[in-house]
Parts: structure tokens; sequence; C-alpha cells
């Protein structure tokens, strides 16, 4: 593939913006995780390159975890988070 040191380095990047907003707080954590849950989507279609036998094998073994990742962050969305991850730790060493 050409270019795939670019492409690694805008993954990366894209990672690690998702990572910052889910350590946030406020709307910055609800697209973080709207970001994290959609490549997590795009991941359940590309499987992990191990390729199985048969179908079933595929989605078992290449595909479920990631949807199953994905579904669990679904119930994130119904939490308030009015401090940041830093802010608790803070909190907490005091």
């Amino acid at each position: 593939m050409p270019n795939i040191a670019f492409f690694a380095l805008l993954l990366a990047a894209f990672e690690m913006t998702t990572g910052i907003r889910i350590l946030s707080r406020g709307k910055y954590v609800r697209i973080g995780l709207a970001a994290s849950g959609l490549f997590n989507l795009f991941l359940v279609q590309l499987g992990h390159a191990s390729p199985e036998a048969g179908w079933k094998a595929d989605v078992l073994v290449n595909r479920l975890p990631n949807l199953l990742f994905a579904l669990a962050q679904l119930a994130l969305f119904g939490v308030h988070f009015d401090k940041s991850l830093p802010q608790l730790l803070c909190g907490r060493l005091r």
C-alpha cells in the first residue's frame, strides 16, 4: 500500500484525539465515544485479518469482539460526565 506511513500517522492522530476526548468532560466525551464506536463498527467489517475456514467462525473470531465492544460503549451514552478524568483523580488525591 503506497503512503502507509502517512495513513498510520493519520490513524494515530485520530486515536489520540478520540482518547483525549473520552477522558475530557461534557459533550466532548460523547463526541469521543461516538468516534470510537464508529471506528469499532468500521473494524467489524474489516475483521482482524486472520481468515477462518467458515463464515460462522470468521464472524465469531474476527468480528464479534469489535461488535461487542461497540455495543458496550452504547451504555456510556447514558452517563453524565461532569468531570474529566484528571479532575476526578485530583479530587481523590486531596
